[in-house]
């Protein structure tokens, strides 16, 4: 069981297609799987073997996928990492992986050597292209020459996979280790929803960094879909790619819909051929999600995942009946249940902790198994989002139990961002909770107590910041106050602050990050 197989399975079923598109360039499925083949030659040449983590951090490209494969061929991991993420960040990542390796583009290479500067048993940089420094390997011209590498490794269906970094509520990212098993059974199971033609095209959009982009990127290899790529996200580079590319199905977060939705030239584009677009990785609000099915003409459906349960937990067939406010049901190969605090299943309509059992429930947490328990009780994997299923078995998030924010879909850690502004000697107190945002849903405040005597500038907060966490962390709204409100332990009361804000939301104006940043 090696999920480096679905693409190779995917060539028998379909024959060989163009199957993806990027720059200007079509690549059929077999060109694909020849090369990640390749590169599974040079990165064992280079060392690389079974169980070997090693550290992905790449924009989208078509080697992200290829590497995704051959890694897997290998029987190696994969820890993918965001390229947005600041060195300190990638710091954190390799040293607690235990990775001895980076595969990475050539603009990142100096990132990445100040990132792993000094860190013990940290090996090598391998990028794609020359870099400026020359430390890297640069594989490009290795790639040309390397033979495909022949053989599959036969990997067992718990061997880890892929290692995955996702914001945790203490702070440090934790790795979700997921499986071969847990790949393929979500990756197959997701492709029971779809019911379009073999060929469909669809836009690719979404980082590959993610579990949701990796679902994504490996659906097309199971259906027999053509995939177009897309750098970066950008309204009219999207707009102009479904025009193009007649793009029938494409995966958008809200904080995309919205930006869609204003988009000034919109009007200028056909896109009369998009058929469906489904939400994830934050929930979809009703009024968004109706205004782009007015606005697009097109179907739009919400789903529901995390990261621990590999991706998908829940979703819409093809043609299934929408409900308003619910993010659809359960996956086949999913067991959704809702439960009390005593994890006690709970019945129909009624709230509590949204529960996933099934094999795409995570191994667990690297080196952590403290968090393993606390978040997989009985088999159960204990989302942390708060919800209820109706008597149909639609699925419906109404909250969530940890204080994670999700802006435009990405989970930010709160605790991350109090620890880096707790760091300054101005600072008595912090709280960083998230508020609701127009584009992006969700954006951060921080409230701070200075101490007294001192003085402090939305300026320096910012800088402290920035110098932690990649720049889409940043708090976009920075409030002083004499103190902050906690219950009778002296817990400080988060739902508080943020009806604080509601209330006094006319009075509170987006800091100017700008300087921050210079």
């Amino acid at each position: 069981m090696n999920v480096a197989e679905l693409a190779v399975e995917g060539i028998g079923r379909f024959g060989e297609y163009r199957s993806w598109h990027f720059e200007d360039r079509w690549y059929s499925n077999v060109e694909l799987v020849d090369l990640s083949c390749r590169l599974a030659s040079v990165l064992e040449h280079q060392g690389i073997a079974r169980g070997h983590r090693v550290v992905v951090m790449i924009p989208s490209c078509m080697e992200a996928p290829a590497a995704f494969h051959a890694l897997a061929r290998l029987g190696s991991v994969t820890v993918p990492v965001m390229p947005q993420l600041i060195a300190a960040e990638v710091t954190y990542i390799v040293e607690n992986s235990g990775a001895d390796t980076v595969l990475t583009s050539s603009d990142l290479v100096s990132k990445i050597e100040e990132a792993t500067q000094g860190l013990a048993g940290f090996q090598q940089i391998l990028a794609f292209g020359p870099s400026e420094t020359g430390t890297a390997v640069d594989l490009s011209p290795l790639l040309e020459t390397a033979s495909p590498h022949q053989a599959m490794c036969d990997s067992a269906a718990d061997d880890l996979a892929v290692l995955i970094y996702t914001s945790g509520t203490t702070g440090h990212p934790k790795g979700v280790m997921l499986s071969h098993r847990n790949l393929i059974s979500n990756i197959r199971g997701a492709a029971q929803l779809f019911d379009g033609p073999t060929g469909e095209r669809s836009l690719m959009v979404l980082p590959m960094s993610h579990v949701y982009g990796m679902l994504l990127m490996n659906l097309g290899a199971v259906l027999g879909g053509v995939i177009v790529l897309l750098r970066t996200f950008d309204p009219q580079q999207v707009l102009q790619a479904i025009q193009d590319f007649r793009i029938e199905r494409c995966s958008l977060v809200p904080a995309m819909q919205v930006a869609l939705i204003h988009c000034p030239q919109r009007n200028q584009y056909d896109v009369s051929c998009l058929k469906i677009v489904t939400g994830g990785s934050a929930a979809l609000p009703e009024d968004v999600r109706s205004e782009f099915e007015r606005v697009f003409g097109c179907r739009v459906v919400d789903g529901y995942g995390q990261s621990e349960a590999t991706c998908a937990v829940s979703g819409y067939r093809d043609g299934e009946e929408f409900v308003a406010g619910s993010a659809g049901r359960q996956i086949p190969g999913v067991e959704v249940c809702v439960q009390d605090d005593n994890n006690q299943p709970l019945s129909a309509g009624e709230t509590g902790e949204i529960c996933v059992q099934g094999p795409g429930v995570m191994l667990g947490y690297w080196n952590n198994e403290e968090a393993t328990r606390s978040a997989i009780i009985d088999g159960w994997l204990h989302s942390g989002d708060i919800g209820h299923v109706d008597e149909r078995g639609y699925i419906y998030i109404t909250d969530r139990k940890k204080d994670m924010i999700i802006k435009g879909g990405e989970n930010i850690s709160p605790r991350e961002i109090e620890e880096a502004i707790a760091g300054l000697p101005e600072v008595a107190e912090v709280s960083v909770y998230g508020v609701p945002d127009e584009r992006f849903q969700e954006e951060m405040a921080a409230s701070i107590v200075v101490r007294q005597g001192h003085r402090l500038s939305e300026e320096r907060v910012l800088r402290c910041v920035a110098e932690h966490v990649a720049k889409f962390k940043l708090p976009r709204y920075v409030m002083f106050a004499e103190a902050l409100p906690r219950n009778s332990n002296g817990k400080v009361l988060k739902r508080t602050l943020q009806e604080q804000w509601t209330s006094a939301r006319s009075s509170w104006h987006p800091v100017s990050q700008q300087p921050a940043l210079s």
